[in-house]
Formats: structure tokens, sequence, C-alpha cells
């Protein structure tokens, strides 16, 4: 059998020859809106009719207006058939553009899509660009008429009348003009093409003539073959052909080069030559054919495959006695391929259901989130972050050629827009809580900067500190307000501290005579002797404290040694063996002079009559419980130890009772006085003030 009956029979074989098994076995993914059925329209390789990126004459700007599609156009598939050349590869088309390059358009805005159709037939060859824009323009067109119908459906509410609807859609029509341009620059290109396609066709049917000439023409050997190198250096750069032409013509190409061969009465020496640079190449083609079976990238590998077939063909005739056996191990190697792309497209469809899975689960995540449980902003800040996360890994699997993403994807959107409806409701009503403490932080800074001069010391600071605490437990302010009027409030509350501080200074350089005094004071009292007569060493310690008492202030930074004054008080009590509570009846009373302070007021003696009210609640309950564990012990012997251990707890308890409401008596009494010295001071400052205004 002749290389050329075996390649004949062999041509099914070949990737070329598996368009239609292909579109049967790995069909295409449908658009988000309908599927579109057409030839593939991928570039050729040697392809003359590149797009022009010349600007629009006049003329041309005029046809491309009137080319504009119209609504209906616009909306209606894309059915032209486009000229297919015999080297394109729809497999390659098919499987790699979509996969790899098609972006998932259903997750962009509609401006962007727009502007991503703008970009791509600005920049790309525009018979790449059909499966783009058949998604683009469902895209597009879907949120569009979505938007229309919103605002139709608004008019309406509103009482309009549907035939006075009237909307404007600047993108519609931005994207009318695009659509159309590339429609218009595609018919340009596919036309271009096909007349491309048709000269090849012509010139390699002269090629073939020319080769059946040469067969009659009286002229060397050499000259002759010399002639036909050149006829297939020809046919070798000639461009591809129509696709539906290019069998019988490659069938007849070969004939007639086989008859030159045969009839030709070559010079064998030369003829062998050729014969063996042509095995050795078709060796290192089976050779490059078996390597693309350990590939691991199989859409590479089969593009490859297709390059080593078209080689193959252009390959001359070898030695008969191996034509035969040269083809059925290529042959072998293209079934092969064949089987193992088969299964990579059947894991890819396997695949692609499975990723389709792992999106609606994503979505079915979301439609159970617990919305009716997310009450605060920092609950909602957790719930968005959730949800994020969700989003960017539904997005990050892609689209998916699976007929049920576009199902999935209407799913997903439903849910983010009730997700978010629930979301802006909540953060509707926190704007409004927002605005109440922002009104409630206005009125306190307005307090605070009314204060911020004050020289009333102590009562403002005071009242800044109760201002300050309120300001922390008002809630959020919107965020626009928040930087300004917490610098403005920090302002004043600094403006005042800082003059307080440098007024502490200026005071605390007075007290240094104070501070003198008390610390003799102190090293006197740590040397007064505590033997001899009890009431004589009393006598003493009392004098002390009133000397004590009538120094007054120290600075600030030394008024430790107050506590240290009275620390060493009580070590001289201890060491008399006072009365325990004459002792601790003496030491309260210097702790309520410390108490009530230089300026004598009854803030402090308030607090620790609280503490002691606590206290004595406390101690109360104790009592309670101890008396009621003596119910235990009702019928047992007085002399019993448990029984003597719980009565001494329950006396003890009683006495300490006693020592509480003791020390509140005391403070009574001292609050008291503290507020009538206050009330006298106040009354002989009136009377100042009446004498002033009677001068």
């Amino acid at each position: 059998m002749s290389e050329l009956e075996n390649e004949k029979k062999g041509s099914a074989q070949q990737p070329m020859g598996e368009e239609t098994k292909e579109k049967a076995e790995h069909p295409s993914t449908p658009a988000l809106e309908e599927e579109v059925n057409e030839a593939d329209t991928s570039e050729a390789k040697e392809d003359p009719a590149q797009t022009a990126k010349e600007d629009l004459t006049a003329e041309a700007l005029i046809a491309e207006h009137e080319n504009q599609p119209s609504d209906e156009e616009l909306e209606a598939e894309d059915t032209h058939d486009d000229a297919v050349s015999a080297d394109e590869e729809e497999d390659e088309h098919v499987y790699e553009d979509h996969v790899l390059e098609l972006p998932d358009y259903s997750t962009y805005r509609t401006e962007d899509l727009v502007n991503e159709a703008e970009k791509l037939l600005k920049n790309e060859p525009v018979q790449k660009l059909k499966e783009h824009f058949d998604s683009i323009r469902k895209h597009v067109i879907k949120d569009l008429n979505e938007e229309r119908q919103a605002k139709l459906e608004a008019f309406l509410e509103g009482g309009g009348n549907q035939i006075d609807f009237e909307y404007v859609q600047p993108l519609r029509e931005r994207f009318r003009s695009i659509y159309g341009s590339y429609r218009s620059q595609r018919k340009k290109h596919y036309d271009e093409l096909s007349a491309q396609l048709a000269h090849n066709f012509e010139v390699k049917q002269s090629l073939i003539e020319k080769i059946k000439e040469l067969v009659t023409k009286d002229e060397s050997i050499g000259e002759t073959f010399k002639e036909f190198n050149e006829i297939q250096q020809q046919w070798r750069n000639t461009g591809p052909v129509p696709r539906a032409e290019s069998g019988d013509l490659w069938r007849t190409y070969h004939h007639h080069v086989e008859n030159f061969y045969e009839y030709i009465k070559i010079n064998k020496e030369l003829r062998d030559l050729d014969f063996k640079k042509n095995h050795e190449v078709k060796e290192r083609l089976i050779t490059e054919a078996e390597e693309l079976l350990e590939m691991d990238d199989m859409r590479e590998a089969f593009k490859r495959l297709q390059s080593l077939h078209k080689k193959w063909k252009h390959v001359g005739p070898v030695e008969r006695e191996h034509r035969e056996t040269l083809w059925e191990r290529f042959g072998e190697v293209t079934k092969k391929m064949h089987a193992k792309r088969d299964a990579f497209f059947t894991e890819m469809r396997n695949r692609a259901a499975e990723l389709v899975e792992e999106k609606q689960q994503l979505v079915n995540k979301i439609k159970e989130f617990p919305l009716e449980k997310v009450k605060t902003h920092q609950q909602w800040q957790e719930a968005i972050k959730g949800v994020e996360a969700i989003r960017q890994a539904f997005v990050k699997i892609g689209r998916v050629h699976h007929p049920d993403n576009d199902k999935v994807w209407d799913d997903f959107r439903e849910v983010l827009r009730t997700f978010n409806h629930h979301k802006n409701n909540f953060y509707k009503e926190q704007k409004k809580v927002f605005q109440e403490n922002l009104n409630k932080k206005r009125a306190l800074l307005e307090r605070a900067e009314a204060l911020r001069d004050s020289e009333n010391w102590k009562e403002t600071t005071n009242e800044l500190k109760r201002i300050q605490a309120e300001w922390k437990r008002i809630g959020h302010v919107p965020r626009s307000e928040s930087d300004k009027i917490w610098k403005k409030f920090r302002a004043a509350c600094n403006h005042f501290f800082n003059r307080l501080t440098e007024h502490n200074k200026e005071a605390d350089a007075a007290f240094e005579d104070n501070l003198k005094a008390k610390q003799a004071l102190l090293e006197e009292l740590k040397l007064c002797a505590t033997s001899g007569d009890k009431k004589e060493v009393i006598g003493r310690l009392k004098a002390l404290i009133k000397q004590w008492k009538g120094i007054g202030k120290v600075p600030r930074e030394a008024m430790g040694i107050d506590r240290t004054f009275n620390q060493e008080l009580d070590q001289k009590f201890k060491a008399i063996d006072l009365d325990r509570k004459e002792s601790q009846r003496i030491r309260f009373e210097n702790r309520m002079e410390v108490l009530s302070g230089d300026d004598q007021d009854d803030m402090g003696l308030r607090r620790e009559r609280s503490k002691l009210y606590q206290q004595k609640e406390e101690a109360e309950k104790e009592l309670n419980q101890l008396e009621n564990n003596m119910g235990f012990f009702s019928s047992s012997n007085k002399n019993n130890p448990l029984l003597k251990e719980a009565q001494k707890k329950i006396d003890s308890q009683r006495n300490h009772i006693a020592s509480i409401e003791e020390k509140i008596k005391m403070l009574n009494v001292k609050i008291r006085e503290v507020n009538a010295a206050a009330a006298a001071k106040a009354e002989d400052t009136d009377t100042e003030e009446e004498a002033k205004e009677g001068d």
C-alpha cells in the first residue's frame, strides 16, 4: 500500500477530522441567557486580515451609525456565519479560550461590562471576541432591562400611565454603539478572511497545475527538480484555504507529487537522498508525538499534536517499504492522545458539576445565616466579614461551564440582595441613633467649653470628670463628625487641665514650708515614747494629731506623708496597748479628719459612710448564716467544742457589726459639723456681698 493511500485512509484519524465528534462530545457551555450554536471562529495561524486600528473617516462614521443595532437586534443572538480556514483548531477555541481566558462576566457591574467591551474592541483581534461579546451583551441587556423595569414599576406605583413612561439609559446607547462597531469590524474581518482563503485556494490549484506540467518539460533533471522544490516551497508559504476544500486539495496535491516521483526519471541517488531526509523528519515527528503523551497539560499537548500533523502533511514521501510502518506508528500515538484527551474532558465535565455544587453550598450558607440574631453594630460587622469571605470564595471559583451555573449565580445575587437589605435597614436605624448621640455629645462639648477657663479648680475638675465619664457612655456618632467633635472636646478639657497643672505648680511652691513642718512633726512622732502613764502618752499623741491637722496642705508629690504619719500613729497606739475599741475610735477620728480634707467638704465622708453601709449589710448576712447554723446544735451538749466555736464566731460578728454602726454614727456627726460650717461660711460670704453692694 502506497504512502498516499495510507495517508488518505489515515486522514480520518487526524485531529483535523474530529470537528464533528468534538462538538458532540464536548459542547461549549451556553451563555447566561441562551445558547449560541455556530462554527468556530478562532484565528487562522497565517491570517493576513488583521483588524485595522486607524481612525474612522467621516464616511465610515456615518456607515457605523447606520449599522448600529436596534433594541431587538441588540437583544437577539448573533448568528452570522464566519469564514473558517483549514488550519483553525476548534477544540483550542472552545476549551482553552472558554476555560482559561473568558472571565466570569456575571460578577461585573453594568458600567464595568461596557468598559470591558470597549477595551476589548480597542485592544484585541475582533475574531477572538465573539464569546466575550456574547456573554457581555447578555449581562448588559439583562441588567439594563431589570433597571428599566424597576423604574417603570416605580413610575406606575406613583400613579403614572405606562404610555407616558420614558427612561433614557446612556449606558444602553453607549453599548449599542460599541456593539455595532464590533459587528461591523467582525463582518469586515471575516469577509476579508473569506476572500483571502479563496485566493489561497486558487494559488494552490495553480501550483498543482505547475506540478502536472513538470512531467512534460524538456529540460535537465536537475533544473526540473529545482523547479519542483520551488513549487513545494511556494505551497508551504501559501496560507490556509477554506476548510471545506482542504481535504480534496491536499489529496490532489500529494497525488501529483507522487506522479512526479513516479514518472520523472529522477536520478536515483538524489531521490534516495530525499527519501532519507524525509524519513528522518518523520521519525523525529513520531518521537515528538510520543513525548506529548507524558505531558500533564492536555490542552497544550493536543495543540502541539495538531501542529505535528500539519508538519507531517508537508513532509515528502519516504521509501515505499517504510511508508505504511511510519504512518501506523504516528497514527497509534494519535489514537492514544485522543483517548487521553477524551478522559481529560470527561474529568473536566465532572469537575464542573462539583464546582457548581460548591457554589450552591456557598449560596446556602448565606441563606442560612441567622440574621434575626444580628442586633448590634459589632455583630453586623462580623456578619459582613463572614458574608464577604463567602462572596470571595464564590467569585474565586470563577465561571463554570455547566447548565446550572446561571441559576446558581441568580440565587447568589438574590441572597446577597436580601442580606444587604437587612444590613441597610439596620444602619438606617443606626444613623438615627448616631445623630441622637451626636446631639448629646454636642451638649457635653458646650458644657466643657463653658468650663475651660474656670478658676473654681476643685468643682470644675470634678464636673469635667463627670462630663468625660458621660461622654464615654454615649455610643457612636456619624463617622464624618466623630473626629471633629472629639478633637474639640479634648481641646476644651486639655485647656482646663493644663491650666490646673500650672495652678498646682504655683500652689505647691507655697506648700513647701508645710512639708518641712510635717516632716519635723513626723520625726517627733517617731521619737515619742510609749512607756509610762498611758493617759499622758495618749495626750501627747492627740496633741501631735492636732498640730498635724493645723499645718495645712503639702505639695502634691509629697501627699504620701499623711499616710506615713497615720501608719506611724497606729504603731504607737498598738505599742501602748490601748483598749481596742478606744484605739479604733481615735484612729477613725483621725481618718475622718483626713477624709474631710483641708476644704472641709463632706464628699469623702459620704463615700466612706456608703462603704460602711455595704460592709454592715454583708456582715449581717454572714451573722444570719452563722445563727442559722446554730440550729444544727440545738440538741448538743453545751460543752461541745464545735458549739462553743460557733457561738464565739457569732459574738465576734456581732461586735464587728456594732463597731461598724459606731463608725457610721461618728460619720453622721462629722458630716453635720462639716455642712454646718459650710453653711455658716456661705452666710458670711453673702453678708459681705450685701455690704459691698450697700457701699
